[in-house]
């Protein structure tokens, strides 16, 4: 079944041709990820060929600084500026999609960590935040 995904002002949107309940999630934690989304990303892997922009042209970034030392065609949306997916030149044929621009985001389950010692110390301190750490419903709204 496929699942649909857009950027956050909508002006982006595309279709996978996967059921995201049936694939893993990816936490990125990179130097370029903590750059990029000033923490980590969230992925699922998938083929581009699976991948279908159904409105809008995002806009591309040729990263030159992967690991690899080949680039990583970076989309996203021109106008709000979200993250879409990327296309590592080292690994042809493949598209790495945020998870958090799919509509179905809650379906799909983390199945690995890499970069992991690079994590920034924030991560460590999630397994506090039901004990330590104050927490609100919204935007400093009601604390829970």
């Amino acid at each position: 079944m496929p699942t649909k995904g857009s950027c956050y002002c909508e002006a982006v949107q595309f279709e996978l041709d996967e059921d995201v309940s049936t694939l893993n999630g990816i936490l990125c934690h990179c130097r370029t990820c903590q750059t990029l989304h000033t923490d980590r990303s969230y992925n699922i892997a998938s083929s581009e060929d699976k991948l279908k922009v159904t409105k809008g042209t995002p806009k591309v970034y040729d990263d030159q600084k992967a690991d690899s030392g080949k680039s990583i065609k970076r989309s996203f949306c021109g106008n709000c500026g979200s993250a879409l997916f990327s296309k590592p030149t080292s690994q042809p044929g493949a598209v790495f999609i945020k998870v958090g621009v799919l509509d179905e985001a809650a379906k799909v389950k983390p199945g690995a960590e890499i970069y992991i010692d690079s994590q920034l110390p924030l991560i460590d301190a999630q397994s506090d935040f039901n004990t330590k750490i104050k927490r609100f419903e919204g935007m400093m709204a009601k604390e829970v």
